[in-house]
């Protein structure tokens, strides 16, 4: 089990394991987007990052660089301006600690969408990086008060192993089977159609079963389960 360790001032921001549900989800017809088993297990994806208050900023459209154009309105002391061009960063007080083999992907929130703003996608090698763990967003709205609320994620931080991924070899082959492909989903499809039409949810891919509930394989985990180890104590 790899160990990542985090360091937290008393007035850090908020981490733990990003959150399954999406509002946007909810609202689907009988919460059906929840059977969307890949859709679901990226939804927990690593560690999702909030504030403790509530943050309000605008930003008057201009973007270049000075600080001015966005204006902080609540929140002064969880972000500032300090990059400029239409961007607002945030003191996380979190510095982590990770080994050699592992970095840390800052990005947006998976399948939480809005058309306020967008969190940046960086990677920091955190086996030596020695500052607070910098966090930011694009602003993409001008014009408008943007409020973020207390414990509503800002941005998801995944551990990665850039080694591996780096040793990866893409092979690209012909596709020779096609009529017996077509064969196979036609039918598939006919029967998924059945179902659906039923009311009912297959849950194929979530089994890894086809169709006729053949097992075809295995997921190389279906449920993530990201511990947090709080050595804070009373304080923190």
């Amino acid at each position: 089990m790899s160990t990542i360790n985090a360091y937290l001032t008393k007035d850090a921001l908020n981490i733990k394991q990003t959150r399954v549900k999406r509002d946007w989800m909810d609202k689907t017809y009988d919460a059906h987007a929840y059977h969307c088993f890949p859709l679901s297990l990226a939804n927990s994806i690593g560690y999702e990052i909030s504030c403790p208050e509530d943050i309000k900023f605008i930003w008057n459209g201009i973007d270049n660089s000075s600080q001015d154009n966005v204006t902080i309105l609540e929140g002064n002391k969880w972000c500032y301006t300090g990059r400029a061009n239409a961007t607002i960063s945030f003191n996380s007080g979190i510095i982590f600690k990770t080994d050699n083999d592992l970095s840390m992907l800052h990005m947006p929130v998976p399948n939480m969408f809005n058309d306020s703003y967008q969190a940046f996608t960086s990677i920091i090698s955190t086996s030596f990086y020695d500052s607070f763990f910098p966090i930011a967003l694009k602003i993409l709205k001008a014009d408008t008060e943007i409020t973020i609320k207390a414990g509503d994620p800002i941005v998801t931080l995944i551990p990665i192993s850039l080694g591996k991924m780096s040793n990866i070899e893409l092979t690209l082959n012909e596709f020779e089977f096609e009529d017996e492909y077509y064969r196979y989903h036609n039918e598939r499809n006919k029967i998924n159609k059945e179902i659906v039409e039923s009311g009912k949810w297959t849950d194929w891919y979530r089994d890894a079963v086809d169709y006729k509930g053949n097992s075809i394989g295995s997921h190389e985990v279906k449920s993530l389960k990201l511990k947090i180890k709080d050595n804070r104590g009373n304080n923190g």
